[in-house]
């Protein structure tokens, strides 16, 4: 059996809140924990429940999603939050995948795509469909300071492991127990890949690596 998943879900419409933990229920391992009207009232839940997956909506009451998607990368960096709104527009999807969402989702998509998307976020750290990468790309290309050249040559095998471990936002901690070596080894190798990548944070490191299909999308 699959490990269980601890979902909240964070929208203003209760219908669609309801709809969407009826449908997760009949996946065993999918189990919602919160459900939220607006991001105060996901904070305030957070302080007692810790799911591992949050859907968040942009526009909402109280405090909004961009300001939600602040305090959850502040105070709970290990929560993975996957964006569903109804703007599903480039501008919105760049904006929140460069502020730490792990996928950017439209509400009008089907409950496979969305449970796809917990699945392969909860293991990897994102899921960028074709739509999203291509937004990204398109912005990278448009920006001068990402016009970097794709080689997978630049980097070693340990490199290129070490880079997909980055971008699922695992801890340097983490990688070292992952791959059996030291924090100080971890250390080093992400100041290597900085140098190369020119990237000064995990969410650069993100746009480059999907620019040069190092993830794999």
């Amino acid at each position: 059996m699959s490990k269980l998943i601890h979902i909240g879900i964070i929208d203003d419409h209760l219908v669609l809140r309801q709809g969407l933990i009826t449908l997760l229920k009949e996946y065993e391992n999918l189990n919602v924990i919160i459900s939220a009207n607006n991001g105060k009232e996901l904070m305030e839940a957070l302080k007692t429940n810790k799911p591992n997956i949050i859907l968040l909506d942009i526009e909402m009451p109280v405090m909004n999603g961009r300001e939600a998607l602040a305090k959850i990368n502040e105070n709970y960096p290990k929560i993975k939050v996957i964006i569903l709104s109804q703007h599903f527009e480039d501008g919105y999807i760049i904006e929140f995948i460069k502020n730490g969402a792990c996928a950017f989702l439209p509400k009008n998509c089907d409950i496979d795509k969305i449970v796809d998307a917990i699945t392969y976020v909860h293991e990897h750290g994102y899921y960028y469909d074709n739509k999203v990468s291509l937004a990204m790309a398109t912005m990278l290309k448009k920006n001068p300071s990402y016009n970097r050249i794709p080689t997978h040559n630049e980097f070693t095998k340990k490199e290129n492991i070490i880079i997909k471990l980055i971008c699922s936002k695992k801890s340097n901690a983490e990688i070292a127990d992952e791959l059996n070596v030291s924090i100080r080894t971890v250390e080093s190798h992400r100041y290597k890949i900085s140098k190369k990548t020119q990237t000064n944070n995990t969410m650069d490191l993100v746009e480059y690596a999907i620019i040069n299909g190092i993830l794999n999308l």
